[in-house]
């Protein structure tokens, strides 16, 4: 499944013409149809543009994977050296964050 393809199938999935897309993303709506069409390739800055509007992983787009996204990792880490209190204490700051970035 090429790049244009998918675009244009995320496109039908939200229920969006080309026209409101390209509106969405301030990108030229014949650039938009020249890129479903795979008349065109898709520059490096228009694949993030693509993909963050979608929520999905640009290798998706890409077709290096089925799985639109993967959830992201921010912090790795063992909770084997912390108390009960700090563990606590850092799941009260991570639900904070989340209500005030909305997430």
């Amino acid at each position: 499944m090429n790049i244009g393809y998918k675009i244009r199938k995320l496109r039908e999935e939200l229920g969006l013409s080309q026209l409101e897309l390209s509106e969405k993303l301030n990108l030229n709506n014949r650039i938009l149809s020249r890129i479903e069409l795979n008349e065109r390739s898709v520059r490096d800055d228009e694949l993030v543009i693509f993909a963050d509007f979608f929520d999905v992983s640009t290798d998706y787009l890409l077709g290096r994977t089925n799985v639109r996204n993967h959830p992201e990792t921010f912090a790795a880490h063992t909770d084997e050296d912390m108390s009960d209190e700090a563990k606590a204490e850092l799941e009260n700051f991570k639900e904070f964050l989340k209500m005030k970035y909305g997430k």
